[in-house]
């Protein structure tokens, strides 16, 4: 009988125990990667793109800029 009671009392501790981390779970693993992996690579093309911009942002800068020097030098010359 005392078995009985043990095994009731252990059961009855069990269910206050903090569960699992989630990090142990082999499907939260899988989709943490992916997870990870898809930040990763959306950051890529955004540097990617983000750079291309940048780069046809200065030159339309230096081709403004170059009109705007030739407009003046035609008016006061």
């Amino acid at each position: 009988m005392p078995e009985k009671k043990s095994g009731m009392l252990d059961i009855l501790k069990g269910v206050f125990k903090p569960r699992k981390m989630n990090s142990e779970d082999i499907v939260y693993q899988a989709e943490r990667v992916i997870s990870d992996y898809v930040s990763r690579r959306r950051n890529e093309i955004i540097c990617k793109y983000k750079g291309k911009k940048n780069y046809v942002l200065n030159v339309m800068l230096v081709l403004v800029s170059g009109v705007l020097l030739y407009c003046v030098y035609r008016i006061f010359s």
